[in-house]
């Protein structure tokens, strides 16, 4: 039997950054875990190896004009070069928010100990992440603000 290390977060609180400043996204529910834990939004590994990150966040805009967000990585407190990604989240229309939801996957080198971070950015306060209650009309689940996976993939050479 295959014992690979695995990991699976979420949280469901609504988070808020002040405009242009580095906010590190919040993973405070653990759903599955295999030798991948978190600690204060540290995603940690005990194992050595090249990891699976796949992430994804509820954005929402209460404001009337387009606004940008920058996501981007840390390992062990440093900035993973390359790992930015820009998105523009639209304008909201009438008295209804604009709603994104953005999901990319990295793959990490790690070493044993070693965390991850996923942090964020926007250009005005008025973006958020959300977590939704379930609905009705049609009934559906609750929304997690943010939910992540760590997967080993395969040993270090």
């Amino acid at each position: 039997f295959l014992n690979n290390p695995y990991g699976a977060f979420s949280s469901f609180v609504d988070q808020t950054a002040t405009a242009n400043t580095a906010t590190l996204m919040t993973l405070d529910t653990t759903d599955f875990s295999n030798g991948v834990s978190i600690s204060s939004s540290k995603i940690t590994v005990v194992n050595p190896g090249i990891y699976n990150l796949q992430f994804s966040t509820q954005f929402q805009n209460t404001d009337n004009q387009l606004q940008d967000i920058s996501i981007w990585l840390k390992q062990n407190g440093v900035d993973i070069v390359g790992s930015t990604g820009f998105i523009s989240i639209p304008a909201k229309a009438g008295t209804i928010e604009a709603h994104e939801i953005v999901g990319w996957n990295y793959f990490v080198s790690m070493n044993a100990g070693d965390y991850i971070e996923i942090y964020w950015s926007t250009t005005l306060a008025s973006v958020t992440i959300q977590t939704y209650a379930a609905g009705t009309g049609p009934v559906r689940p609750s929304t997690a603000s943010v939910v992540a996976t760590l997967s080993f993939v395969s040993a270090l050479n």
